[in-house]
């Protein structure tokens, strides 16, 4: 990639990681302030069933069109006013339609919907859960244009204000639970997220304005972009179904392992997605448009994109090397981290203690998965949706083996290694795929590079556990492993793994030092092309 390529995938990658960052440290309050009003109760079970179902109906209806068809069909018209305005307006009102109609026939039928997802709550958390889930069901409407808009702004290299909807839905809900929890009970967090799904598409208005969008009548027939985003999605439609058929499974499976299984997949899931979303999310979405505009559009000329295989192996690399050192944290440091962010009001010790062994089966996967979603990111750039599709037809066949064989033994840490074994294959095999697809990735040191990372968070996690153990008696003797251990510990696999980088010369700690450095020298500089 070019100089200014790099600086401006930088910036957007700044952007959007700031965004995940305040998003990140809003849901850091929002699951304590869950945690403390209702602990691991039938309360949270409720408030996890009722969430789960709208983001079904989303992730089903639009969740993966953003990443996987809008964004790099709006990337390919951005220059093209006229033509991005016709098919931005077809898609915003088709889109709008779908979910009004979806989220009338999913309230009606809200109670037979959660009894068939979580057979195994008390008749008073299913009661409850039935009233939160028609609160909440209405969200879908928000959250799907709210992610056509967000398309949109991305594919014209306007990061701020979608980076910083979530923010506002978890500020929202925030505010509104601790507002209304005391006055209407459970449903007050219900009603906090409604309002925040509203604010997260409403926060992205003025950027639209700014841009000068134009709305213009749609026009579903004759419409080529139109057409062509459809037989993209169809693929990602059918994944979907098959992701979220899983998803009720899991549900199903959790509801049954005891009073409290849901909220403690909930709280450890939420911690893991973080840096995910921080990195991950923010490193796939800054270079998803540059992967769009230097694909070729013919499969066989991929072996020959040189720019295209650049941006690819520089985000894999980024996302990788920032991964390794958060998972020697969270597996090093699970219950210490859990201790710090939930160990309040009405989630006790024993809550910690099975959260945080959750969290440490969930977080070993996260340099593979993030390097997924790097690679899933590749594939849509490609105008390929299909091949993600049946990778995860063969994940979801994983899981179901995994889950089904461990849910005996070992109850709700069965479900949480068979999600883990899920997203590790998946990883694999899409990487596998498409370095055959690519005809190799071009640069022949990756694989001493990998070894050195590896080697840096080993070095890391021997220090992270040395340093715990001594804080725990010097810091902590009753045994209280909070926020000192956390610090000390952290601080520790920080500063050796990024010695242990320095030591062995891998090339990405300097260059990420450097962008940083440039971005702070250069503070006039914006997203070219943004006036955000």
């Amino acid at each position: 990639m070019n100089a200014a390529t790099t600086r401006r995938v930088a910036v957007a990658a700044a952007l959007v990681a700031a965004g995940n960052i305040l998003s990140g440290l809003l849901g850091f309050v929002r699951e304590p302030v869950i945690a403390a009003l209702f602990g691991a109760s039938g309360a949270t079970d409720a408030f996890e069933v009722a969430t789960r179902m709208p983001q079904l109906v989303h992730e089903l209806v639009i969740g993966g069109a953003v990443s996987g068809v809008l964004i790099p069909l709006f990337s390919e018209l951005a220059d093209d006013d006229r033509r991005l305005a016709r098919t931005f307006s077809s898609l915003i009102t088709s889109v709008g339609v779908a979910l009004i109609g979806v989220t009338v026939v999913l309230v009606a039928l809200a109670e037979p919907l959660v009894a068939a997802a979580a057979p195994g709550l008390s008749a008073e958390t299913r009661d409850l859960a039935v009233v939160m889930t028609r609160i909440t069901l209405p969200a879908v409407l928000f959250l799907g244009l709210s992610a056509v808009t967000a398309a949109r702004l991305y594919a014209r290299d306007r990061f701020a204000a979608p980076s910083f909807a979530p923010a506002t839905l978890n500020g929202t809900l925030i505010v509104l639970a601790l507002a209304l929890t005391p006055v209407v009970g459970p449903v007050g967090v219900a009603i906090g997220y409604l309002a925040g799904a509203g604010a997260h598409l409403l926060v992205q208005l003025p950027a639209l304005v700014r841009d000068g969008v134009r709305v213009t009548a749609p026009a579903w027939r004759g419409n080529p972009d139109t057409a062509r985003a459809l037989r993209l999605y169809l693929p990602i439609a059918a994944g979907f179904v098959v992701a979220q058929a899983l998803v009720i499974v899991d549900t199903n499976l959790a509801s049954r392992t005891g009073e409290g299984s849901l909220a403690i997949m909930r709280f450890a899931t939420r911690l893991q997605q973080f840096p995910l979303g921080l990195i991950g999310s923010a490193i796939a979405l800054a270079f998803l448009p540059v992967l769009a505009r230097s694909a070729p559009e013919k499969a066989r000329d991929l072996a020959n994109a040189v720019e295209f295989k650049s941006a690819l192996v520089a985000a894999a690399r980024s996302a990788f090397v920032l991964m390794v050192p958060v998972t020697v944290i969270l597996t090093a440091l699970s219950v210490p981290v859990i201790r710090v962010v939930y160990e309040r009001g009405a989630f006790d010790a024993a809550a910690t203690d099975l959260t945080g062994l959750a969290l440490l089966i969930y977080a070993v996967q996260l340099p593979i998965t993030v390097l997924d979603q790097i690679f899933i990111a590749a594939f849509y750039a490609t105008r390929n949706t299909l091949t993600p599709v049946l990778v995860g037809v063969g994940g979801g066949l994983a899981y179901l083996v995994v889950a089904l064989a461990l849910i005996e033994p070992f109850g709700v840490f069965g479900l949480v290694a068979a999600n883990s074994v899920q997203n590790s294959l998946h990883g694999v095999v899409l990487g596998w795929l498409l370095w055959r697809r690519v005809g190799g990735f071009g640069d022949p040191g990756l694989w001493s590079f990998g070894v050195r990372v590896v080697a840096a968070g080993v070095c890391a996690a021997v220090a992270g556990l040395l340093l715990r153990e001594w804080s725990v008696e010097a810091l902590a003797p009753d045994g209280a492993a909070g926020w000192r251990v956390l610090l000390v510990s952290g601080t520790g696999i920080l500063a050796v793994f990024a010695a242990m980088l320095l030591l062995l010369r891998v090339p990405e700690l300097p260059m990420l030092a450097r962008l940083v450095r440039d971005r702070i020298a250069r503070r006039g500089i914006t997203v070219s092309g943004s006036n955000e």
